[in-house]
Formats: structure tokens, C-alpha cells, sequence
């Protein structure tokens, strides 16, 4: 059916500080499998073969300056920064479900938008952070955890790395 997972509205928490009502923007990080061609002599051509994930990034914008995230950037001694995103889906019948993403990484880059004589309620200040942690929760039920150092790629509840773990005796 059209229409049927509509995003209605969202919220962002950095280290676990509300930004609700500041919020601009939120790009979620692209999931990518890094592939090599693999072709053996008896192959018509070749396949595509997983080699791991392209590193994970994000970025927000919070209205104005927020004077909690700026404090954030860089290295934190034996710390990393988390955010979450809170956001509601509806459907065109009304229902409405919730979709948690929790990011965990390092803040690399803020941007702050350029000060000028213009209207100012539109400014923002933009965060970008590369990502060594990434879960995505829809009503409860885990769709995706990505968590390298951990060794786990988890889509659907299954985990790819699992056997691979299991071999190695890491789990």
C-alpha cells in the first residue's frame, strides 16, 4: 500500500541531553558492504564477494549554538559520544509506530552556519560524526546493529559475523 511508513516526527538526545525542539536536521549513516570481484578460472565472470562495511557517518544540525555538543568535538579520553534519534512513523490509516536509532562514535566536524544580516532563526550549527556503533529498534524488535569492535552485523536479527566469531573464538 502507498503511504503506508510516512515519517511524522522526530527528536534527537546527544550524550543523553534532550534536543527536542532544536533539532534541524538528521542524516542517518549510510549502510555499504564493500565488495571485491571474484572470478575463479571455470567462472563465466565474476561474483560479488563481501569484504566488510565502508566506515558509518552522521550528521545533525541543532538550531543556534548548542554550548553542550560544542565541548564534544574530537577525542574524549576514555569516552565515546552517543546520540539517539526518536522518530514516529504513521500510516494512512492512523497507526502510528516508533523507530530508535543509537549512534555511538566521534564528533569530527561543526559547522556553524555564517552570521549575516539576514533572518536568524533559520541558523544552525552542524554536527558531523563517524561512527563505531549504529542500532536501529522499531517497537521494540532490533532490525539492525552494526558494531565492529564487537564484531557483529546484525540485519533482521541475524547475525552475519556470528559463525565467523564462532571460528575465531571470539564469542
Amino acid at each position: 500500500m502507498a503511504a503506508d511508513n510516512l515519517l511524522s516526527k522526530w527528536a534527537i538526545w546527544v550524550d543523553g541531553i534532550g534536543k527536542a525542539g532544536n533539532g534541524k536536521e538528521y542524516n542517518p549513516p549510510v549502510l555499504e558492504v564493500l565488495t571485491k570481484d571474484f572470478k575463479a578460472g571455470d567462472m563465466d565472470m565474476p561474483v560479488p564477494v563481501d569484504v566488510g562495511m565502508a566506515p558509518m557517518e552522521t550528521s545533525f544540525a541543532l538550531f543556534g549554538v548548542d554550548v553542550t555538543v560544542l565541548p564534544l568535538f574530537g577525542l574524549q579520553k576514555g569516552k565515546k559520544n552517543a546520540i539517539s534519534v526518536r522518530s514516529t512513523y504513521t500510516d494512512l490509516a492512523g497507526n502510528t509506530y516508533d523507530l530508535v536509532e543509537v549512534l555511538r562514535g566521534m564528533i569530527t566536524k561543526i559547522e556553524r552556519d555564517g552570521q549575516d544580516t539576514g533572518d536568524q532563526s533559520e541558523k544552525a550549527m552542524k554536527v558531523t560524526m563517524k561512527l563505531d556503533y549504529y542500532k536501529v529498534t522499531r517497537s521494540g524488535l532490533v532490525l539492525i546493529e552494526i558494531d565492529p569492535i564487537n564484531r557483529v552485523r546484525k540485519l533482521g536479527g541475524i547475525d552475519a559475523l556470528e559463525g565467523i566469531r564462532a571460528l575465531l573464538q571470539l564469542s
